[in-house]
């Protein structure tokens, strides 16, 4: 007998991170992927790093998924402009996770009469941290690359 599970990490928590940021920027490259994959000069790459178990019950979980974001923005000649617009760029994406901190996340599966929706809810999300200019293996041979990580974390419950 087939279990009956959901994508969670990937269709609940990623993608619906995704479709935030581009419903928020309509430029740049924004992506899932354990590395940088595109030199452009803003982009925004996510990755899941890890989930932990919170809770465990007979008919429930409770898991925290732990993810990095990574903002992109290339300039070969940076000056005080572009720093400004930098930093102004990392508060932006800060706030966006800030006002997020609860996101209901809905996917669709099947077609017709077979058709069916299931929706997660993120709980305390919180962006633990952030750091600038902490290159990863070949980001720093990227000329003028400058990165904001940030660590965002969000809970999510899943009822059998």
């Amino acid at each position: 007998m087939a279990i009956t599970y959901e994508n969670v990490f990937f269709d609940f928590v990623l993608d619906p991170l995704r479709d935030l940021f581009i419903s928020e920027y309509n430029y740049g490259k924004i992506y899932i992927s354990p590395k940088i994959l595109h030199k452009d000069p803003f982009s925004i790459r996510i990755w899941g790093n890890d989930t932990e178990t919170v809770e465990h019950q007979n008919d429930a979980w409770l898991k925290q998924y732990n993810i990095e974001i990574s903002l992109y923005e290339i300039e070969t000649n940076p000056g005080e402009v572009f720093f400004k617009q930098f930093y102004s760029d990392v508060e932006r994406i800060y706030q966006l996770l800030f006002d997020n901190a609860k996101f209901n996340s809905t996917t669709l599966s099947g077609s017709g009469n077979n058709a069916s929706s299931v929706t997660h809810r993120w709980l305390d999300g919180v962006c633990e941290e952030f750091t600038i200019n902490d290159f990863d293996e070949g980001e720093d041979e990227i000329e003028g690359l400058n990165v904001c990580k940030f660590i965002f974390n969000c809970k999510m419950m899943r009822v059998a």
